[in-house]
């Protein structure tokens, strides 16, 4: 009995250490386009922001395929904004963070902030277009929080730069050198 307990303990101890250490390391980075946490906030703000810049005025074929591609992108933005005025695109937030974007633009295709597409410039942009919406349902207090966080470098998009990384010869497999 000991023994058959031993057996399955080790390697459920292995697999949960494996775990574990492998957690730590799953948040260093954020896929966040921007952060954001407007003090004072009016409790209906973004009902109101999203019937401002409503998907429902997206007509063409394109923009709806790729408005479904945000609606079902991976991170699952809790509210939908379409800019129609320049540069147009359509902008997935959650309450604290702006999420996803898409910008034909910038590429074809939905982009999150760890995408090397989207530069630290435009990140930014993305990021102080959506603040810049959440002041007006501020208190002044919030506002001048709001300005002073519109000044900040968003966080990764530099750091990503030169991703995906081009194979080197230690990271091509053996195999694969004598096909």
């Amino acid at each position: 009995m000991k023994k058959r307990i031993l057996t399955i303990t080790i390697p459920l101890i292995t697999l949960t250490m494996l775990v574990l250490n492998s957690c730590q390391f799953t948040n260093s980075e954020t896929s966040e386009i921007g952060d954001m946490s407007p003090t004072c906030l009016d409790s209906l703000a973004w009902e109101k922001i999203c019937q401002d810049y409503s998907i429902d005025s997206i007509k063409e074929p394109k923009l709806l395929s790729k408005l479904k591609d945000v609606k079902n992108h991976f991170i699952k933005p809790d509210y939908i904004l379409y800019f129609k005025e320049g540069p147009e695109e359509i902008i997935g937030c959650n309450w604290y963070s702006i999420r996803v974007v898409y910008n034909e633009k910038i590429a074809d295709q939905t982009l999150t902030g760890l995408d090397p597409l989207l530069s630290n410039n435009e990140q930014k942009r993305i990021r102080n277009r959506v603040l810049k919406e959440l002041m007006r349902y501020q208190c002044e207090e919030g506002k001048k929080e709001t300005l002073e966080e519109m000044n900040k470098d968003v966080p990764f998009a530099e750091s990503h730069k030169d991703y995906p990384l081009k194979m080197s010869p230690e990271m091509i497999q053996p195999e694969a050198i004598e096909n």
